[in-house]
């Protein structure tokens, strides 16, 4: 039994001509195609264009029903045209004008908004009904070339899936060379400043602590972990003559030891992903009341990450030995933090924190239970 054959499209009665732009960058064919369309009654051709650009400029002035579409073409060629197109005005419909039934180009014509293709010298009629179609929102695309257009869009989709994936391995590559890189210099920050790692490590890891205390998301809680690693990689620009300095500091050094935390910002914030992070460490030394730096922020105006960060490394710098200070007891520090609770420190955040030493000292009890009559200091 035969299929029944394909009945041509019609308008409705009363219905106007379908509007037509022509656009190849071949004048003899933009004459032909404009002709054999403009025979048929359903169809008024109202311009045509020698490329992309001027298919877009003419769309955009005349508002065709249909444009015809040249695919190779120099300049903006079918494709884009196709996209831009399609892209701004949504109700004009491309049919795509190809020299042959290229399944690669027709996918990717069709892929970027055209509604079906025509192939340049097939019957005039067949290329009228493709028109027509197209201005009811039909797709029109030849049976015969239906499996080649059907492997022809698998093979751009693995296409498209590898090199997404090669984007995200690269990406992934690049994010932890730069933060091996970040890190390296932290370290090289550390061993500078007369720090240890076992002071880093115990500043991110209550800094992770204080934010499950609070609540704070993962995303929060990753973010403010890196900004405690990096909040002081800044100072790699100060001075040893400063950095060291056991004296009081002169107004003219404390500008330049306050303006660290902007230049960790700018060291970090060229990175994307660590851009909430460069954010952190320009507000790791605010305080609560206002008299922080570098930007006099206040209360709830400092990022919360921030408000965690500069609790936990202040506390830790209480309880160990500086160039320029002796280390205080873990009770004289705690008592410290009582009294700047609310000027210096958020209070939410000092509670959240004292809360985390208290079972720090509970569980280094547990782990090393003092002799029964021993004193504990």
């Amino acid at each position: 039994m035969q299929p029944e054959a394909r009945q041509p499209p019609v308008l409705e009665q009363g219905e106007p001509p379908v509007r037509v732009i022509v656009v190849d960058d071949d004048r003899a064919v933009r004459e032909v195609v404009a002709a054999a369309l403009d025979a048929d009654p359903r169809i008024d051709v109202i311009a045509s264009a020698h490329d992309g650009h001027e298919a877009i400029v003419l769309v955009e002035e005349l508002d065709p029903a249909v444009v015809v579409m040249d695919v190779h073409m120099p300049g903006v060629d079918g494709c884009d045209a196709t996209e831009s197109i399609v892209g701004s005005h949504p109700d004009v419909r491309v049919v795509a004008l190809t020299g042959s039934v290229d399944p690669d180009t027709i996918t990717r014509m069709i892929l970027a908004g055209a509604v079906g293709y025509a192939v340049k010298g097939a019957d005039p009629a067949q290329l009228a009904d493709a028109v027509v179609d197209a201005a009811h929102r039909q797709y029109f695309v030849d049976p015969t070339a239906v499996d080649d257009l059907f492997e022809s869009v698998v093979l751009l989709a693995r296409q498209e899936r590898r090199r997404r994936e090669e984007a995200e391995h690269l990406a992934r590559t690049v994010k932890q060379a730069y933060r091996e890189t970040v890190t390296a210099l932290v370290s090289a920050l550390r061993w500078r400043d007369g720090e240890t790692e076992a002071h880093g490590d115990r500043v991110s890891e209550r800094v992770v602590a204080v934010c499950d205390k609070l609540g704070l998301s993962p995303v929060q809680r990753r973010e403010a972990e890196y900004g405690a690693i990096f909040h002081d990689i800044g100072k790699i620009a100060v001075p040893d003559a400063i950095l060291h300095n056991t004296d009081d500091l002169t107004e003219d050094e404390w500008r330049v030891i306050r303006q660290h935390t902007v230049i960790g910002e700018q060291i970090i914030k060229p990175v994307g992903f660590l851009e909430n992070v460069a954010n952190i460490v320009r507000h790791s030394h605010e305080h609560w009341d206002g008299s922080g730096y570098p930007d006099a922020l206040e209360g709830e105006a400092i990022p919360i990450e921030s408000r965690i960060v500069f609790a936990c490394d202040a506390f830790d710098a209480m309880t160990s030995a500086r160039s320029y200070q002796d280390a205080m007891t873990t009770e004289r520090a705690i008592a410290r933090m009582r009294e700047l609770r609310g000027v210096h420190f958020d209070p939410q955040v000092t509670d959240a924190l004292l809360e985390v030493i208290a079972e720090e000292q509970a569980a280094q009890v547990q782990a090393d239970p003092q002799p029964s009559g021993a004193e504990v200091h």
